[in-house]
């Protein structure tokens, strides 16, 4: 999986809920920091987070995973 199409598809689902970084990430109980390095690719989501993402973007975490 690459890190940049990751970050990439969790900051389009986002921005199409028009949630801020800040706002998924108190839903999700995290940093907005961590949200940030996702978006950009610095880091990776664990299997646990991604799921937690996808639920409060609405999609399934396999969207997020799929080339």
């Amino acid at each position: 999986m690459d890190a940049k199409k990751l970050g990439k598809k969790i900051k389009l689902a986002r921005v199409e809920l028009d949630l801020t970084q800040t706002q998924l990430a108190q839903k999700i109980k995290a940093k907005q920091k961590s949200i940030s390095r996702y978006e950009t690719g610095i880091s990776v989501p664990s299997i646990e987070t991604l799921v937690k993402i996808a639920k409060v973007l609405k999609k399934s975490a396999g969207y997020f995973l799929e080339e």
